[in-house]
């Protein structure tokens, strides 16, 4: 095939995913005249049934391991895996049992993906971050949870926390004084925020008796009803997020958050968002390679086949980005088997929440009035008079101008995490002064929604029908859009790619004076090792078409743009210098104070030159703690030389011993060409000690 520009590629839906024979291909469009065309259709019909007739009889050239399925012939390889159930039920592999086409890896659909040019290994003895049992387990009672002040940038407001278990209690008393809605929607942030009990309803009996072996309870919730409420003490948390080919970035998302998120159910597809062919990196890496050995437990591949059919309200790139963030969510959420009550993130690779604050929002109460507004509980089908407006369209609930249906659920559709905004690493940030990106955003998610029930109180009569016992209900119809090839609202359901916008514009959320919480996490835009890197992620990308389309000019620009401390994508817009803090003992890391007294005193009687303004720049300036442990491992995201003028370590050691190295015996020259300088001798002292500590357990 003639080399084609990104506009002129098309990705053909599979004949038929079930048979290898049958191929997913990539052809070009041009313009041409009415009779070229037929005269092109009819050579084309012929070239397919003889194609056929040639396969039928001769022999195949398949390779099959129950993975990959290898076509020499037509440059693709068919990936397929086999059910991979989970101690509680879950099928890890249930979204690529079909299988589906993927380009080969540098278009050799014989190399492994461990021979990719692009390839960097992992971090050696590549493992889940530790973190300390202050952050794992806080004390919901005396803790807090910080928002932005819209008054004042410099000083956060703080919400008092609490057990779940005292905030349902306080909602039964609360509920038995006859109290009318608070109806939050009014509320301004400040209200949202003060000391004043904030009722929410989770919708769980509390006398419900508790199962304190973790297996049998969440085994129990997998086979669940969609109508029945799990106990919110024991709720699950869940990453959905889009993935391109940056293992790099995956490594440290995955190792940060593994103990704390139960489930990434992980988005790719095998054309970038530019609508070129490519591998499916990630789930050829799961099935081939054992670099996710330690995490696939909680590792659930997402590949989709993104088809766009028809105009597009902006760029091709940006209607397929629309499209996965809509379909990460809807198939992520049945993957994952949400109930009432669980938490999803989602966000791009590169917003990373702070570990910090996730743990908070999963484990404590006190703060889901803010996205949920009052809650409450799916109605049970099986019991009470329940009907759902999915199924009964007498209901007639008002659909508003996009096809979604206009029924008040949630007080917000999403919290924004207020994060800083880096460029390249943490040495460029986008403003001095406060974090800008308001990303990823977390969400609770709504039974109700999914079943289409009214969360009001109706004097319907009650219908027998049970739509949970009829199998083609789907349970999760509710967070599910009936159009998916197309980014325009034409359809009619949920739109989850919305749940991201909400929080898009900082302006917007500031004029409605909406929540935000405050220093969430680090948005690490191109946060990439080499030039080869940047170059291939900067082509599928969204915004490619502000870029030429050749190679080596593309490369020039974007290492001018570096340089200059511009942004990637075209801006003028200078980056400002920052230095990463990075405390004195690698062993001891970050000391946190999240408690609720510490910050109220703090904040009524602020001191910009006191310690707890010191306290403050050091939570502005912290580093995701997989970076604190690994330093040379992420060199190039302390000091962007490395990759650059200076060398990462996988590039001075020999690639036959990436697997086996052990970093902390090499000898000193080694070392100090691949350390950051800006780690203390002593933090280097205790890491290395540390290290060979931590490889000698894991032998």
């Amino acid at each position: 095939m003639e080399s084609l520009s990104a506009e002129e590629y098309i990705l053909l839906e599979d004949i038929d995913e079930n048979n290898p024979d049958s191929k997913t291909t990539f052809i070009t469009k041009k313009k041409e005249s009415k009779s070229k065309k037929i005269i092109k259709i009819i050579i084309i019909i012929i070239i397919i049934i003889s194609c056929l007739i040639i396969s039928f009889f001769a022999v195949k050239t398949f390779y099959n391991n129950d993975k990959i399925i290898v076509d020499e012939e037509h440059g693709f390889s068919f990936i397929k895996g086999e059910p991979r159930i989970d101690k509680y039920g879950i099928d890890l592999n249930i979204n690529i049992l079909e299988g589906m086409y993927s380009k080969g890896i540098d278009d050799d659909i014989n190399k492994s993906i461990e021979d990719w040019s692009l390839y960097t290994p992992p971090c050696p003895n590549l493992r889940p971050v530790k973190h300390s049992e202050y952050i794992m387990n806080p004390k919901c009672k005396d803790i807090s949870l910080q928002f932005h002040n819209y008054e004042n940038k410099k000083v956060p407001l703080s919400l008092s926390l609490n057990d779940i278990s005292d905030q349902m209690k306080k909602y039964e008393e609360w509920k038995k004084n006859n109290n009318t809605n608070p109806y939050y929607g009014r509320q301004d942030y400040k209200h949202l925020l003060s000391e004043e009990f904030h009722p929410y309803d989770y919708g769980y009996d509390i006398n419900n008796a508790e199962i304190n072996d973790d297996t049998e309870y969440y085994s129990q919730v997998v086979k669940s009803r969609m109508d029945e409420v799990p106990d919110p003490r024991k709720r699950r948390l869940f990453s959905f997020i889009l993935f391109n080919s940056e293992f790099d970035l995956l490594d440290l998302y995955i190792s940060e958050y593994y103990d704390i998120v139960d489930y990434f159910v992980i988005f790719e597809s095998n054309s970038t968002f530019s609508n070129e062919p490519k591998p499916l990196y990630f789930t050829k890496t799961l099935l081939e390679t054992n670099r996710y050995d330690k995490f696939k437990d909680k590792l659930i591949p997402l590949p989709l086949a993104l088809k766009i059919e028809g105009k597009t309200e902006k760029s091709i790139a940006f209607a397929k980005e629309h499209l996965a963030r809509r379909l990460v969510i809807e198939k992520g959420l049945e993957s994952v088997q949400a109930r009432h009550g669980d938490l999803f993130i989602h966000g791009d690779l590169d917003e990373m929440p702070k570990a910090h604050v996730i743990s908070r929002l999963k484990k404590c109460g006190g703060w889901e009035h803010l996205q949920s507004g009052i809650g409450g509980r799916p109605k049970s089908f099986k019991y009470e008079n329940a009907e759902s407006y999915l199924v009964n369209e007498n209901m007639h609930v008002e659909i508003g101008t996009t096809g979604e249906y206009q029924v008040d659920y949630v007080n917000e559709r999403s919290l924004g995490f207020l994060s800083w905004f880096y460029e390249y690493s943490f040495n460029l940030v986008q403003s001095e002064d406060m974090a800008t990106a308001t990303h990823p955003n977390i969400i609770m998610f709504d039974a109700r929604r999914a079943l289409g029930q009214i969360p009001e109180n109706k004097n319907y009569k009650r219908s027998d029908y049970d739509p949970l016992l009829d199998p083609n209900f789907n349970p999760y119809k509710g967070y599910i859009y009936n159009i998916t090839n197309t980014d325009k609202w034409i359809g009619k359901g949920f739109i989850a790619e919305l749940l991201r916008f909400d929080t898009s514009d900082f302006n917007k959320l500031m004029e409605r004076k909406r929540p935000v919480l405050w220093n969430g996490g680090w948005h690490m835009s191109s946060f990439l090792p080499t030039i080869d890197q940047f170059y291939n992620k900067v082509k599928s990308y969204s915004h490619y078409d502000l870029f030429s389309g050749d190679e080596e000019s593309d490369k020039k620009q974007i290492i001018y743009r570096i340089k200059q401390h511009e942004y990637i994508f075209g801006s003028e817009k200078k980056y400002y210098d920052r230095i990463p803090s990075i405390p004195s003992s690698y062993t001891k890391g970050y000391d946190y104070n999240l408690d609720y007294s510490y910050w109220k005193e703090n904040t009524n009687n602020f001191d910009e030159n006191g310690k707890f303004n010191e306290y403050l720049r050091s939570l502005d300036n912290e580093v995701p703690i997989q970076v604190l442990k690994n330093p040379i491992c992420y060199s190039y995201m302390l000091d962007r030389d490395f990759g650059f003028e200076k060398k990462l370590w996988w590039q001075v050691v020999p690639k036959e011993d990436w697997n086996k190295v052990r970093l902390e015996e090499l000898d000193s020259d080694s070392l100090n060409e691949i350390t950051p300088a800006i780690l203390s001798d002593e933090y280097k002292t205790e890491m290395f000690k540390e290290m060979a500590k931590e490889n000698k357990e894991s032998k």
